[in-house]
């Protein structure tokens, strides 16, 4: 068994607290820090399900991405996650803004990895990756390669007017911003989770293709890279790493 205060430290290691957006809270929100455990689950959301999960599989600790108190809590209800945590003696580690930022498996570099892209170069500060495609796609070509390798069930696009794709920036879940800093770093194309309509026209008139490919689906593929930048210090025989089979919450007709 391992000590979860010695988790937290790990995590800190690879991907520093004090390097979270000043709007997040990332950390250890919920639980005791000094409870021994032997096994983890580690998720995008923590959800009913992912608790009910974490309870069939013995894992007394959640390891997430998204943070489950964000908001200043106002109450705790028994339908609450943050009551359910605590009623089942769960506790909750969240690794946001920080995991966005980690130079080593984090979240963009795993976005980068999952599209193919080369000679990669990670910008922290602004939330972006980028990195080169092995052979130049039109918009449509590549807003289908997106679809494919990240299995969303449906992707959105912006058209370039005609223009080739080589150099393709990726910035997980609401990078909508990013869609701005295409003449600073010069990139073709954006992979993100979420795109404001406004950055949507933006992109329009600048003949940039900007790819809305869900939140979840832009960041979910990083989970496993919770484990593995975890497992750099925590050895198997300490800690058993489950990763969470949650599913997107979002539904296509």
């Amino acid at each position: 068994m391992i000590n979860i205060k010695d988790v937290v430290a790990v995590a800190d290691k690879y991907a520093p607290f004090d390097t979270q957006a000043e709007f997040d809270n990332s950390g250890f929100l919920v639980g005791d820090v000094n409870m021994e455990i032997d096994k983890a689950l580690c998720c995008l959301d923590i959800t009913d399900e992912v608790i009910e999960e974490a309870k069939a599989k013995g894992c007394k600790l959640i390891i997430s991405h998204h943070p489950v108190i964000f908001a200043p809590l106002r109450k705790v209800s028994s339908q609450s996650i943050v009551y359910k945590l605590i009623k089942n003696d769960i506790a909750a580690l969240c690794l946001h803004t920080n995991f966005d930022r980690a130079k080593v498996h984090g979240v963009n570099e795993k976005l980068a990895g999952a599209l193919n892209l080369q000679d990669t170069v990670l910008y922290p500060e602004d939330f972006l990756c980028i990195g080169t495609l092995s052979e130049e796609l039109n918009d449509e070509d590549f807003a289908n390669l997106v679809k494919k390798q990240l299995n969303a069930q449906a992707v959105k696009f912006t058209q370039n007017n005609g223009k080739m794709i080589k150099v393709v920036a990726v910035s997980s879940g609401a990078g909508s911003e990013a869609v701005e800093l295409f003449k600073q770093y010069g990139f073709d194309a954006l992979v993100t989770g979420e795109l404001k309509h406004h950055h949507l026209l933006y992109a329009k008139e600048n003949s940039l293709c900007a790819v809305e490919a869900g939140h979840f689906e832009t960041e979910n593929i990083a989970v496993s890279s919770i484990v593995a930048m975890l497992r750099q210090d925590i050895g198997e025989n300490e800690l058993e790493f489950f990763v969470s089979d949650s599913l997107s919450p979002v539904q296509f007709v």
